[in-house]
């Protein structure tokens, strides 16, 4: 077990941060962090980098207090945050050279045009002052100078704030290629659910200083909202047979094109209903759409009466 924490409390002022929250995390495991504002997921992040002291409660990293040897953890971890800490003065090269060298990594160089590369910054990129960043490829550089650390261990807080669709897919490639090459282990944070749910293997779902809901994205998203969306539509000219299925919630017919919504049960359900919906004949352009993280997130975490099936964003 690489990170372990149990029962983390943390107040500021009148407001508690964390009530109490416990989690591990694998070895070599990307864990998601997920939660709106002020559920608590940067405060758990800053605590297990030892940025800031918990109120109560334990967190380990590879078995060690973070608060009796903070030191030996800092070795161990490394934090990317939207925010970059460059010296604007200095091009690229000689802000990731000075890093390099407080981290004690030789082959800097190498590392930095290979991720560079894959991000999108050329050579002569590297050779401009950081006051000429665009705020995008400053982040960019941020990730790079982080990813050629060796540390096992990273804690990514929204590291694709102000990167482009592009970058940000570009982004999450290498990770995974990092992650299977080095075997990191990750907790990630991020407003992004779809990039979250590629990425992560596990999910905390955290409101209010509480974690609400574990497990991998498809078991959350089964128990948050079990539902399925099939639509089809009939060839032209033949009359629209009406099918019956005590699983079927709801069935929205618009010209040929037809929606039909049910619970997912356990899969059977869903077997069941198509098999029902091809043996009425005349059918064309079937799929199988299920509900995104974001919408089981919104449903979890705020009002369900706000998000009405019409609205779902089906994947």
């Amino acid at each position: 077990m690489t990170i372990e924490v149990t029962n983390l409390r943390k107040k500021f002022d009148d407001t508690q941060a964390l009530k109490g929250i416990s989690f591990q995390v694998d070895d070599g495991e990307i864990f998601g962090l997920l939660g709106p504002n002020g559920a608590g997921k940067t405060t758990t992040v800053k605590i297990l980098a030892t940025m800031l002291l918990s109120d109560s409660g334990e967190a380990k990293i590879k078995g060690m207090n973070v608060v009796e040897k903070p030191k030996k953890v800092r070795g161990l971890v490394d934090v990317i945050t939207a925010r970059d800490k460059f010296y604007r003065r200095l091009d690229a090269y000689q802000n990731i050279k000075f890093f390099s060298s407080i981290y004690e990594v030789e082959d800097w160089k190498v590392k930095m045009k290979e991720y560079g590369e894959r991000l999108g910054l050329e050579e002569k990129d590297f050779e401009k002052k950081l006051a000429d960043y665009s705020t995008g490829m400053r982040q960019k550089l941020n990730l790079i100078r982080n990813l050629i650390r060796k540390t096992p261990i990273l804690f990514l807080d929204e590291p694709t704030l102000g990167l482009d669709p592009v970058s940000s897919r570009k982004f999450r490639s290498l990770l995974k290629e990092v992650m299977e090459e080095e075997q990191k282990t990750v907790i990630f944070t991020s407003h992004n659910m779809y990039e979250v749910e590629e990425i992560c293997e596990r999910i905390a779902i955290m409101n209010q200083g509480e974690i609400t809901m574990r497990g991998e994205p498809k078991e959350l998203k089964d128990q948050i909202y079990p539902k399925r969306m099939i639509e089809f539509s009939y060839l032209d000219g033949i009359k629209k047979p009406k099918f019956k299925n005590e699983y079927v919630e709801k069935v929205e017919t618009k010209g040929e094109n037809v929606r039909v919504i049910i619970e997912s049960g356990d899969g059977e359900h869903v077997h069941e209903v198509i098999q029902d919906i091809l043996d009425s004949g005349g059918i064309r352009n079937l799929s199988v759409k299920e509900p995104t993280l974001e919408e089981a997130f919104i449903r979890h975490t705020g009002d369900e009466e706000e998000v009405s099936t019409e609205e779902i964003d089906w994947t």
